[in-house]
């Protein structure tokens, strides 16, 4: 769970250092949901809730849930982040 964290995390890169560092832990039943969501973005940022829960074999309460844990208000909150990242990932690489 988030620990005095007021805001969600603004970058994907800040979102992986909270994990890294302890302070976003995710309760087993969302961890591997959170876990495809971080290695697969693209699938995130162009798909439904709906169709993710779909991929990875869950409902989709449990990807709101695990859009909610990590301390967004909506799943449309998390995949604005996660386009923002591939916009800035694309243009670094053109």
């Amino acid at each position: 769970m988030l620990q005095h964290q007021p805001s969600p995390p603004s970058t994907l890169h800040e979102l992986k250092c909270l994990i890294a560092r302890r302070q976003l832990v995710f309760p087993i039943t969302l961890e591997g949901v959170a876990r495809e969501i971080l290695e697969r973005p693209e699938m995130t940022a162009f798909e439904s809730a709906a169709a993710v829960a779909r991929r990875c074999r869950v409902s989709p309460t449990t990807v709101h849930r695990v859009i909610r844990h990590i301390g967004f208000q909506t799943f449309g909150e998390f995949r604005a982040m996660i386009r923002e990242h591939l916009r800035r990932t694309a243009a670094g690489h053109c």
